[in-house]
C-alpha cells in the first residue's frame, strides 16, 4: 500500500482536484487516474503513468474511455500507445 501512495503522489495533485488522493487505489481506481493523467497531466506525469501502469492498461482507457478529447487520443496514438 506504501507503494501505491508514494506512486500516486509523483503526480500533481492538481490532477485530482474533485478527490482525496490518499483515496485513491492504484488497483481499484486505475482507470479513473490513467484517464486524468492523459487529458491534463503534463510529460512529467506521462512517464510516471508509463513507470506505474500496464500498456494494456493505458491502451484500455484510451480505447474505451468516454471523456478524453479527440486531441488527447491523436497524441496517445503519436507516441505509440492507441491501439
Amino acid at each position: 500500500m506504501f507503494i501505491a501512495v508514494m506512486r500516486l503522489s509523483f503526480f500533481k495533485r492538481t490532477l485530482f482536484w474533485d478527490v482525496e488522493i490518499e483515496t485513491l487505489s492504484i488497483e481499484k481506481d486505475w482507470f479513473f487516474i490513467i484517464e486524468r493523467v492523459l487529458e491534463f497531466g503534463d510529460i512529467k506525469d506521462l512517464k510516471c503513468l508509463v513507470l506505474t501502469f500496464s500498456k494494456d492498461q493505458i491502451q484500455s482507457v484510451i480505447k474505451n474511455s468516454r471523456i478524453l478529447s479527440p486531441r488527447t487520443i491523436s497524441f496517445c496514438n503519436a507516441i505509440g500507445y492507441a491501439s
